[in-house]
């Protein structure tokens, strides 16, 4: 036998009952917590931040050093594209 509170009196109820045998209270899902969801704006926000951050990641990966020192990458490749000797 588990025993619950009341959140109104304290009163210690058996956990079959679904109401507080001092006070009344309806004790059905009185120990569980609420679930919280996000609104209409802060999803979408959410959903732009993280398209944004996935454009940028591949776009940085793609374009990242090159794009940004194109002469580095001339270097890197003439380098590396120098037969041997």
């Amino acid at each position: 036998m588990a025993l619950t509170h009341c959140p109104t009196c304290s009163y210690q109820n058996d956990s079959s009952q679904k109401s507080c045998a001092q006070c009344g209270h309806a004790l059905d899902g009185a120990n569980k917590a609420p679930i919280r969801t996000l609104s209409g704006k802060f999803r979408f926000l959410g959903v732009v931040i993280i398209a944004i951050a996935v454009i940028g990641t591949v776009l940085g990966t793609w374009w990242g050093p090159p794009g940004l020192l194109p002469g580095v990458a001339f270097y890197m490749m003439a380098n590396f594209l120098e037969p041997s000797a």
